[in-house]
């Protein structure tokens, strides 16, 4: 499944439960087939009592990890919640910021067949923060490779969800400029700040006011959820 062709089918579905299963179809295209999303971060009000919101993870490990204590002590929670970016848990295995005893959990994710695993931050605003992560049963996915197209995926699975459990953010309340319809329309198009200023004869600088205003307005903080979220809503073109 191609990306447009998933964020036009997420954008028509109408349960989340049908969200969720596309978004393990298009995983599936890349070899993954286990998803964990949760809440890691909410503001006091809107705390959950189960923070897994959806999730294929099998149930003995969710067991395991309970009962050793990881949602303490594991490093791809820990460095979700400051995190700007996704992350494939290798380059967590060979950090030297966290002690051996909490590495442990990465050999014993893999004894439950949860290999190549990757993690997909997302902030939103009051210092929410919710987290994606992703294993294949199998594995050999080359996770590295793959990562810009699952953040895309999961950025893109976390909106439309979103949007059918909370309250919809009203497309008319959100009000762009056409020079920040134009600096989002060509971050779709993959282009960096620096090759923005260019094509609009500004300075990177003042690309980065625009997109700062745009984070505001969308209510999120990178150029991904951005992108996302507006196409989502109809603000910027494909």
């Amino acid at each position: 499944m191609r990306i447009s062709e998933f964020i036009e089918a997420t954008n028509a579905a109408r349960t989340p439960e049908e969200v969720f299963k596309l978004f393990l179809q298009a995983l599936a295209t890349l070899g993954y087939d286990r998803v964990m999303y949760s809440a890691l971060a909410l503001p006091l009000q809107g705390r959950r009592s189960d923070p897994a919101i959806a999730r294929n993870y099998p149930d003995d490990w969710i067991d395991h990890y309970v009962a050793k204590g990881y949602v303490q002590t594991d490093p791809v929670r820990r460095t979700c919640i400051v995190a700007r970016r996704p992350f494939a848990w290798l380059e967590l295995e060979q950090s030297q910021h966290f002690p051996p005893a909490h590495l442990r959990i990465f050999p014993e994710a893999k004894s439950a067949a949860l290999h190549d695993g990757v993690a997909v931050p997302l902030h939103g605003p009051c210092g929410e923060v919710m987290g994606i992560g992703l294993a294949s049963s199998l594995g050999n996915t080359a996770p590295m490779r793959h990562l810009n197209k699952l953040n895309v995926l999961a950025t893109q699975f976390h909106t439309t969800y979103q949007a059918l459990v909370s309250p919809p953010l009203k497309p008319m309340a959100i009000s762009l400029t056409n020079r920040e319809r134009e600096v989002l329309e060509w971050c779709a198009a993959g282009k960096s700040n620096s090759i923005i200023g260019d094509i609009l004869g500004v300075s990177e600088k003042t690309i980065e006011f625009h997109l700062a205003n745009i984070f505001t307005k969308l209510q999120v903080s990178t150029r991904v959820a951005a992108v996302v979220k507006a196409l989502h809503f109809g603000l910027i073109t494909p």
